[in-house]
């Protein structure tokens, strides 16, 4: 395996659209973690988690992630693709896109997947007439993605038809990810496992950074600190790991019961916690509901998978103003997560709306982590609403923003605005009763609104009213 470039494949696709079997077919070493030996999955005939298989192929040694079809499963298709440099979306011959068929295209995109292959399976099990029918089906979706790459491929798990083919495009849109090797130690564990006389293995994929044995390293969220005993892909031992690696990691010191999906392996101090972020996102165009403040999600961060609540967030001179609602596509918020995680800033972020059905569009949106916070204010706007009730020659009279002339006063020289953004400050009080005089750059009319704008700085947590 030395001197070959390392990549990962994630392989999607609808519930027994043949991702397994294509897994098989291709793969020539399976790892711990590989083809579900999960007892459900046993018992369903079905993936239900993340499989892991390898096989060579010219300069490459390519990491097969095998991801759950099911619709109650897409969390894991989401924790997959969050690692993979290219997708393998596998479409039935017999049967052509599915509901999750979609949807899995849309984690793709998401999570930042530019080159998909499209493998028509089981075309041992349709005529050619229907083959060549959902091919030019998929051809129509695939192109009003927005991947840079697409190709397509007909193959047979069962009889080996296409095999050699689909291996030569997979060859056309492989571009491994720019990773860092010079930057801190960065693991996230998909799977983590005790084997006798060794102790724990995690495995997981190398984000950036380098991994030796004899290195120290941290668990986190845990804080845990332990020596790396020993290295290994696909049950091959080497010194050393980069990059773009897939690794079992040998840290006995570390009970394996106390690691979980999601946690990372990491340079020691080199990650905080975090349970609340900033985030860039795009709003899917196929999601129909709103965008409302704090609205209930759920949010896959890097790996981990939380419950949220979204913050339309708009960015003013004072700072982050909360907002009420938001339009897409581009928006800026706060994600405030249910519990404290490792969190790396860049991290790619897909939102949820795990409580609608599977047969409705379940993707919210998508996008990046842009800063974490220890405690995170937000200034939260407050608007009075008063009237015009009089114009006179050089200033008029406004009512509605006090009820009497004390509060009044205190009001002097505050800058007000109409509806329509005219400027406008208020000068004096005028009566007893709380109304007030009021010059504008633009004269308003009688009738007109007046607002006047106060913020206060609030402190924002998930389950914490404002």
């Amino acid at each position: 395996m030395t001197g070959l470039t390392p990549v990962h494949v994630g392989l999607v696709g609808h519930i027994d659209h043949g991702k397994t079997s294509l897994a098989r077919v291709l793969s020539t070493k399976v790892s711990t973690a590989g083809l579900d030996k999960h007892p459900q999955a046993q018992e369903r005939g079905i993936t239900i988690d993340l499989g892991f298989t390898m096989f060579t192929m010219e300069d490459y040694l390519v990491t097969l992630v095998d991801a759950p079809g099911h619709a109650d499963l897409i969390r894991s298709v989401v924790a997959g693709a969050g690692i993979i440099d290219a997708a393998i979306l596998v479409v039935a011959a017999d049967e052509g896109p599915k509901v999750q068929t979609g949807e899995h295209i849309i984690v793709l995109e998401a999570m930042g997947v530019e080159s998909v292959l499209v493998a028509i399976t089981k075309t041992d099990s349709a005529t050619a007439a229907a083959v060549h029918a959902v091919e030019n089906r998929m051809r129509a979706i695939m192109a009003e993605t927005s991947f840079k790459t697409v190709e397509y491929a007909r193959v047979s798990a069962v009889t080996g038809d296409g095999i050699d083919s689909l291996k030569a495009k997979l060859l056309t849109i492989l571009r491994p990810k720019r990773r860092d090797p010079a930057a801190p130690l960065l693991i996230p564990i998909d799977h983590a496992f005790l084997v006798r006389g060794h102790g724990t293995v995690m495995t997981g994929t190398v984000l950036q950074g380098r991994l030796r044995t004899g290195d120290t390293v941290e668990l986190m969220p845990q804080g845990a600190v332990a020596r790396v005993r020993s290295i290994q892909t696909f049950g091959t031992e080497r010194e050393e790991a980069s990059a773009g690696d897939r690794v079992g990691v040998n840290v006995p010191e570390i009970h394996h019961e106390t690691v979980h999906r999601g946690d990372y392996l990491c340079s020691p101090g080199s990650m905080s916690l975090s349970d609340s972020l900033t985030v860039d996102l795009y709003v899917s165009p196929l999601y129909r509901g709103s965008i409302t403040k704090r609205m209930v999600l759920t949010a896959t961060v890097g790996i981990p998978t939380v419950t949220a609540e979204l913050v339309p967030l708009e960015a003013t001179e004072r700072g982050w103003v909360v907002l009420d609602r938001a339009e897409g596509p581009n928006i800026t918020a706060a994600l405030l997560l249910a519990e404290r995680l490792p969190v790396p800033v860049g991290s790619r972020v897909l939102l949820m709306r795990s409580d609608l059905p599977p047969t409705q569009m379940r993707v919210v949106g998508s996008g990046q982590v842009t800063a974490t916070h220890d405690t995170l204010r937000l200034l939260q706007k407050h608007v009075r609403v008063g009237r015009v009730q009089r114009v006179r020659a050089t200033d008029v009279l406004v009512e509605g923003l006090a009820t009497r002339r004390e509060s009044a006063e205190l009001l002097i020289n505050r800058v007000v605005h109409t509806p329509a953004g005219v400027q406008g400050r208020l000068v004096e009080a005028f009566g007893t009763k709380g109304v007030m005089v009021a010059v504008f750059d633009s004269m308003p009319t009688t009738g007109t609104d007046v607002l006047y704008e106060t913020y206060t700085e609030e402190e924002y947590r998930f389950g914490r009213r404002d």
